[in-house]
């Protein structure tokens, strides 16, 4: 990081106009020079070069798509926008149980995805070996050869310092803690690595996707091999000192409650996790799997029946966590997020029921959302562009 105190350069300097303008044609999809002259007070000449010298460089390129014409009268501008393949970004989620791997060209436009099943009891090593494989043969099969990779972002499990790109703290991959991923993964493909914690991707996939800018702040809940939770501040993942913080489902619930992988009694994911709610419907209704729990919840008859109380009881400890959550942060929306639509409908209906019977109406906003690989690599990409077009790479 540079010091505040340390003077830029010229050859600094050019690099920062250059990104600015990159980052305008960005958000714009379609720019003009004038325009830039405009919008950045820079002179036209030095707009000029900067023009000239990314589309030197491939990173724009002439665009036949047209603004809405105004009366100003004189020459028609010049519309440029970014070369679709001029980069490529590897984007990156993986959990206990599986990994997923999307590619997006330079206009955030997937050409390819993929995903493996992993096998935690094999350990880091395996789990990352096997996950590097996978990016291999994507980047193989999408044809990206060195030179075109601008950088991979990766989501991982667990608390993670996104400075170091070490995994702070997992348990359900032996050797994953401490683990630097961003270490690994540069040795391997010399490109930059992002790390980011893996719900912190998909929350800001969410974000971006569905324009949720209105709602203010968001706050996604992760309900999959623990309980996950990311905090979107303005369009930025909260962190304190470069560390995730949003580790959920290891807050106390029951202080009496079943011992957690971290070592503390009655943690959420105890109660919340994708397990202990599978544990509870084979209980109550012989399901053992999220399949086949998504089709008996879509089914009427025996199986919904018996698995409505449990459901009901999910529901109030999500409640439960949430209000807590809200106290702290008051957040415009909460995403619950599953691998089950059906089921993070059920726990986020009973939840708001269970929240908003005081009669305040809207005080709670819960939405359900589908876990999607796709989308989650694709908010994996997204934090390697966030840094490309703001400078950081």
């Amino acid at each position: 990081m540079r010091n505040s105190k340390t003077a830029l350069r010229g050859n600094d300097i050019r690099k920062v106009n250059e990104k600015l303008v990159l980052r305008l044609i960005q958000q714009e999809k379609v720019f003009s020079q004038s325009e830039a002259v405009e919008i950045t007070g820079l002179k036209p000449p030095t707009i000029l070069r900067i023009f000239t010298n990314l589309e030197e460089d491939g990173l724009i390129e002439v665009s036949d798509a047209r603004k809405v014409s105004s009366d100003r009268k004189g020459r028609k501008p010049v519309y440029y926008r970014l070369n679709p393949e001029a980069l490529y970004v590897v984007g990156v989620e993986f959990w206990s149980r599986s990994a997923s791997v999307v590619i997006s060209n330079f206009v955030r436009e997937p050409v390819y995805s993929d995903s493996l099943n992993v096998d935690p009891d094999k350990g880091s090593q395996a789990v990352v070996r096997k996950v590097s494989s996978l990016i291999e043969r994507s980047l193989k099969a999408a044809g990206i050869v060195p030179g075109q990779l601008a950088g991979i972002g990766i989501g991982a499990p667990g608390r993670v310092d996104i400075e170091t790109g070490k995994v702070l703290f997992y348990s359900r991959i032996d050797g994953l803690n401490d683990f630097n991923i961003t270490e690994f993964f540069e040795d391997k493909f010399n490109v930059p690595v992002i790390v980011h914690n893996n719900c912190s991707v998909i929350a800001l996939n969410e974000y971006h996707s569905k324009k949720m800018e209105n709602d203010g702040n968001i706050m996604a809940v992760l309900i999959r091999g623990g309980v996950g939770g990311s905090y979107i501040n303005q369009g930025r993942v909260l962190t304190s000192s470069n560390i995730t913080t949003m580790e959920i489902g290891h807050m106390s619930i029951d202080p009496d409650g079943d011992i957690c992988s971290c070592g503390s009694k009655g943690c959420l994911e105890t109660l919340l996790s994708e397990e202990a709610i599978l544990t509870a419907t084979r209980k109550a209704a012989g399901i053992d799997n999220i399949t086949d729990l998504e089709s008996a919840l879509y089914a009427s008859g025996e199986p919904a029946d018996k698995l409505a109380p449990v459901l009901d009881e999910k529901a109030e400890v999500l409640a439960y966590a949430i209000r807590n959550l809200n106290q702290l942060l008051s957040p415009g929306k909460f995403l619950i997020i599953s691998r089950s639509l059906e089921l993070s409908r059920r726990l986020a209906d009973g939840a708001s029921d269970i929240l908003n019977c005081n009669g305040i109406a809207g005080e709670y906003r819960l939405e359900a959302v589908l876990y999607d690989p796709m989308q989650a690599g694709m908010g994996a990409c997204d934090i390697v562009f966030q840094e490309y077009f703001t400078g950081g790479l």
